[in-house]
């Protein structure tokens, strides 16, 4: 499965990522644009609950969402169907101001639909 990946680690947004094109459909189905996070906080349960307020804000439920322990570190991987670049990097900017989020990396990809 191809896809287009776009990672940033900067806390800073850059003009190149707000006005980079969604990928573009192609082969046989129909395409879903899909937004994904990668979050590093201190292993604290209550980093969780205010990443579920940034999503409820914005009234946003992951197609997939996964947790782990880490150790030193969670770990928490999320992925959002149907959100444009623009939002996912103001969405991203919001995780990183959360107090005990170390990183936020963010990328772009497509879901394929049968057609």
């Amino acid at each position: 499965m191809a896809s287009d990946v776009v990672y940033r680690t900067s806390p800073e947004p850059t003009p190149f990522a707000a006005a980079a094109p969604e990928p573009a459909p192609f082969g046989a189905g129909a395409a879903e644009p899909v937004f994904c996070l990668s979050l590093l906080s201190l292993p604290e349960i209550g980093i969780i609950a205010r990443v579920v307020q940034q999503l409820a804000r914005l009234d946003l439920l992951p197609l997939s969402w996964h947790v782990t322990d880490g150790g030193a570190h969670l770990l928490m991987d999320m992925q959002i169907a149907g959100l444009a670049s623009r939002e996912g990097e103001l969405l991203a900017e919001a995780m990183r101001r959360i107090i005990g989020v170390e990183e936020v990396l963010t990328a772009r990809t497509v879901r394929r639909t049968a057609a």
